[in-house]
């Protein structure tokens, strides 16, 4: 119950604070096995999310997407895949022309 409190709450605060795109120095430090609700406290909520769940509706990964606005300098799309337990298990970044 608390973690969930704590997710609503980061959710929240991260609906306050627009998402943007995210500096390299941010992205490499970034380690695998980190929760949700860590990336959420440091980057905001995602500009997209899709998940991905079985016939049973059981949720067998999510990916986060954060995409820079027209004006930004930081053309960059960085995704983030959680595995069903909200862990981080792979981030990748996507050059935007």
């Amino acid at each position: 119950m608390k973690k969930f409190i704590l997710l609503l709450l980061i959710v929240l605060y991260g609906s306050l604070a627009s998402a943007d795109a995210i500096d390299m120095r941010d992205y490499i430090i970034l380690k695998n096995q980190i929760s949700e609700a860590e990336v959420l406290y440091k980057f905001g909520s995602p500009d997209h999310e899709t998940i991905n769940s079985d016939y049973h509706n059981y949720i067998l990964n999510k990916i986060w997407f954060y995409i820079p606005k027209k004006n930004n300098a930081n053309k960059w799309i960085t995704e983030f895949k959680f595995n069903a337990n909200g862990r981080l298990i792979s981030k990748d970044r996507y050059r935007t022309y």
